[in-house]
């Protein structure tokens, strides 16, 4: 998207080749079979669509881009939990010693930008509308 088209050379997007709809129904199917979820952290670890009351035995973790640039910690915090590592807020900071990063990402020009330059995860100053008030009530 302008500006960046000119940094990325590509000057449209095509949503069937970022394949977002595939994996989305991917997901569903996989929920409504039984396969995965629909645990999210602090409520009853059930399977769902069909199975409820039934242990699903593999978890998930789906994290939203916005719950997580809206209130970066209290997410990390939620995710850390959820996948059995402990939390500690240097998770957040990052500084700015690596030098191979930008090295690494050299082919994706402008897709990363803000990424690479970055020091740490801190909230942004526009929240979505989208959060609910409970840390544990993402829209899905």
């Amino acid at each position: 998207m302008p500006p960046l088209d000119k940094l990325t050379g590509f000057h449209y997007f095509r949503p069937d080749e970022a394949g977002y709809c595939e994996l989305r129904h991917m997901f569903d199917y996989l929920r409504s079979v039984g396969y995965i979820g629909p645990a999210i952290e602090g409520r009853e670890d059930t399977a769902g669509s069909g199975n409820e009351g039934k242990k699903s035995g593999v978890k998930i973790c789906v994290i939203d881009a916005d719950d997580l640039l809206d209130h970066p910690q209290e997410v990390i915090e939620i995710f850390c939990k959820n996948v059995g590592i402990d939390f500690h807020p240097g998770m957040l900071d990052w500084g700015d010693d690596d030098k191979d990063v930008e090295k690494a990402f050299d082919k994706w020009k402008g897709f990363h930008e803000d990424a690479i330059h970055s020091k740490d995860l801190k909230p942004r100053q526009h929240v979505s509308r989208r959060y609910h008030s409970s840390l544990h009530e993402f829209e899905f």
